[in-house]
């Protein structure tokens, strides 16, 4: 089960560069990175509950959804930010920047993410090695926007 996890996952990571590239074409055709943006989530909603239907899960009670913490409601919010701003990003700056940058990007917040434990995050002290492997992504970016 592992493997089949770690095929899939290197397929999720081949399609980041994917996505933004087919809806920024989306956009140009409805005129608007926002509907392209609310057009891909709408497929995705529509592709999870087909999704959900055929595995037969349980939908949650009233309670539980009204007992999620306040800050579960805001990835829905985040993910349309980091997709719309694909959108926006890959026609400017092209796929290889936008991929380098959101990684530097998840690099930098994942330090303080796991030096902190925050949101349930195992604890992990920033060290010397963790900075310099993050150092050399943002040195990347610059690499990669420069030359």
């Amino acid at each position: 089960m592992d493997g089949l996890i770690l095929v899939l996952t290197a397929l999720a990571g081949c399609l980041m560069p994917v996505q933004p590239a087919v809806n920024a074409v989306t956009a140009v055709y409805m005129n608007s990175p926002y509907l392209a943006s609310f057009f891909s989530f709408l497929t995705g909603t529509v592709a999870l509950g087909l999704l959900c239907l055929a595995m037969r899960l349980p939908w949650p009670g009233a309670r539980v959804v009204a007992d999620l913490p306040w800050w579960a409601w805001t990835a829905g919010a985040m993910g349309a930010f980091f997709v719309t701003m694909t959108i926006v990003a890959v026609p400017r700056l092209g796929t290889m920047s936008v991929m380098a940058l959101l990684i530097a990007g998840q690099m930098a917040a994942s330090l303080v993410m796991d030096h902190y434990g925050w949101l349930g995050v195992a604890a992990q002290p920033i060290s010397l090695g963790r900075i310099a492997g993050a150092v050399l992504l943002f040195a990347g970016v610059i690499l990669i926007r420069k030359f």
